[in-house]
C-alpha cells in the first residue's frame, strides 16, 4: 500500500485505510462476538465436563448445582478472563514494539522485563526454600519489582535521550536478560528441591488466576493497552520512515521512549501474575497484520483480540491434553505459535 506525502502535519491522520473507522467498528464487532463465543466454549472443558444448557443456566443466575457453580465461577471463568487480559495485553504490547522499531522479530519482552520478572519470582522461591517462608502469594510482588528493577537497569545502561535512537537500549535489553538468567540458573541450582516450582513459573501459566488477582491487573493493563491504541497515527508515520515521520511533525524520541515505558509497565504487571508466556506477543501481530492490514488503529485492537482468543484457546489445550496434569501455557503457546510463525515468515518470504 502506498502513502503520498503532503507538506502538513495534519495529513499523518490519512495514513491508512481512509473508512478505517467502518472497519474498525465491523472488526470490534466480530472480535467481540469470537471472543465471547469462544470463551462459552472453553467454559465446558476441563477435568469435569460442564454441558452448555448447565453453564448458561449457572451464568443467568438460575438455579443450579452448587459444585458446578463453584467450578464456572471460582475456577475456570477467572482463568478465561485472565487469558483474555494477558493474550490481549501482550499482543497489543508485541504489536506496538514491532512498529516503533520496525522489525517484525520485536516481542514484548525485547527490554528484558520478562527477565528481570524472572529473576524476582526465582528469588521468592529460593527466599521460601532457604528461611521456610511461605511466600508464594507474594511472588507476583517480587516478580513486578524484578521487572522495575530490570527496567531501570536497561535505562541506565542505554543512556537514552528523546533525541536518541532504539540501538542503545535493545543492547541493554539483551546484556540485562542474559545477566539476570545466569543469575536465575544460580538461583536454580543453589534451590534444587524447588526447582519444578522454578520451572513450572518460567514457563507461565494461569493456575492462580482469581477475581482479586484480575481486580489487581486489569485497571493499569487497560489503560496501558488504551495509551498505546492512541499511538496508532504516530506508529502510522513512523511506518514511513524516521525521516518522513519527523517531517510530518512527529517527536520520535519521545514516541519511542513512550511506547517502549507503557509496553514495558503492561508487561511486567501481566508477567508478574502469570510467568513467561511466549510467542503471543511475537505471532499474533503478524496474524492481525495479514487480516486487517498494516494501519495500527485497525492492527493493533486486531491483535489485542486475537491473542486474548489464542490464549483462552491455548489455556483450555493445557489443563485438558492430559488432565488432571496441567501443562504449562508456555509450552502450548511454543508448540503452536513457533510453527505458525515459521509458515508465517516464509509465506512473507514467497
Amino acid at each position: 500500500m502506498k502513502f503520498s506525502i503532503n507538506n502538513s502535519p495534519k495529513t499523518v491522520a490519512r495514513y491508512g485505510y481512509p473508512d478505517w473507522r467502518k472497519k474498525l467498528i465491523l472488526m470490534l464487532l466480530i472480535g467481540s462476538l469470537s471472543l465471547l463465543v469462544v470463551s462459552l466454549i472453553c467454559l465446558n472443558f476441563g477435568v469435569t465436563s460442564i454441558h452448555p444448557r448447565v453453564i448458561l443456566s449457572i451464568l443467568g443466575n438460575k438455579a443450579g448445582d452448587k459444585t458446578t457453580g463453584l467450578i464456572i465461577w471460582q475456577l475456570r471463568a477467572p482463568r478465561i478472563v485472565l487469558g483474555v487480559i494477558t493474550g490481549a495485553a501482550l499482543s497489543t504490547v508485541g504489536g506496538a514494539f514491532q512498529g516503533i522499531l520496525r522489525n517484525p522479530l520485536a516481542d514484548p519482552y525485547i527490554l528484558g522485563v520478562s527477565a528481570g520478572a524472572a529473576l524476582g519470582a526465582c528469588l521468592g522461591i529460593t527466599l521460601q526454600h532457604l528461611t521456610g517462608y511461605f511466600f508464594t502469594s507474594y511472588l507476583p510482588f517480587f516478580a513486578f519489582i524484578g521487572a522495575m528493577f530490570s527496567l531501570y537497569l536497561v535505562y541506565l545502561s542505554s543512556k537514552i535521550s528523546y533525541s536518541a535512537n532504539s540501538t542503545g537500549l535493545l543492547l541493554a535489553g539483551v546484556a540485562i536478560s542474559f545477566l539476570f538468567s545466569a543469575l536465575i540458573t544460580i538461583l536454580m541450582a543453589i534451590s534444587h528441591k524447588e526447582l519444578q516450582s522454578m520451572v513450572f513459573w518460567l514457563m507461565g501459566g494461569l493456575s492462580t488466576a482469581n477475581w482479586q488477582t484480575i481486580g489487581i491487573i486489569t485497571p493499569p493493563t487497560l489503560m496501558g493497552c488504551l495509551l498505546l491504541f492512541f499511538s496508532a497515527l504516530d506508529l502510522n508515520a513512523l511506518s514511513l520512515g524516521e525521516e518522513e515521520a519527523l517531517y510530518l511533525g512527529v517527536n520520535t524520541g519521545r514516541l519511542r521512549i513512550r511506547i517502549f515505558l507503557v509496553g514495558s509497565l503492561v508487561t511486567a504487571m501481566v508477567v508478574s501474575f502469570t510467568g513467561i508466556i511466549g510467542f503471543v506477543g511475537l505471532v499474533i501481530p503478524h496474524i492481525a497484520r495479514l487480516l486487517v492490514g498494516p494501519d495500527h488503529r485497525l492492527m493493533l485492537p486486531a491483535s489485542a483480540f486475537l491473542g486474548g482468543i489464542f490464549l483462552v484457546l491455548c489455556d483450555t489445550l493445557a489443563r485438558t491434553v492430559i488432565a488432571p496434569i496441567e501443562i504449562p501455557i508456555g509450552a502450548i503457546t511454543a508448540l503452536v505459535g513457533a510453527p505458525l510463525f515459521i509458515y508465517l515468515l516464509r509465506k512473507e518470504n514467497k
